[in-house]
């Protein structure tokens, strides 16, 4: 019994980090935010820019986004992959 607990453990252990690792660590990450009340983003402009697009870096988690309004963006962008 308890080669089998172990075998379906190391299965579900295997579909989460290979199918389901980003969104699941979105969610998990969004959940600490929370439950650790993360500072919001500290938006600075990084000289960059690319036609409308000014670049701005979070001096809180690193992230990079743009804004063509020329104000820092207002929600962070650590979540958002792949695009």
């Amino acid at each position: 019994m308890p080669i089998i607990l172990t075998v379906l453990v190391l299965v579900a252990g295997f579909i989460w980090w290979s199918w389901g690792r980003d969104r699941a660590g979105s969610a998990l990450s969004s959940r600490l935010d929370r439950a650790f009340r993360r500072s919001p983003c500290k938006w600075s402009p990084t000289g960059e820019n690319n036609g409308r697009f000014d670049e701005y870096r979070c001096a809180t988690c690193g992230v990079a986004a743009y804004s063509t309004t020329g104000a820092p963006p207002v929600t962070c962008k650590r979540n958002i992959r792949h695009g």
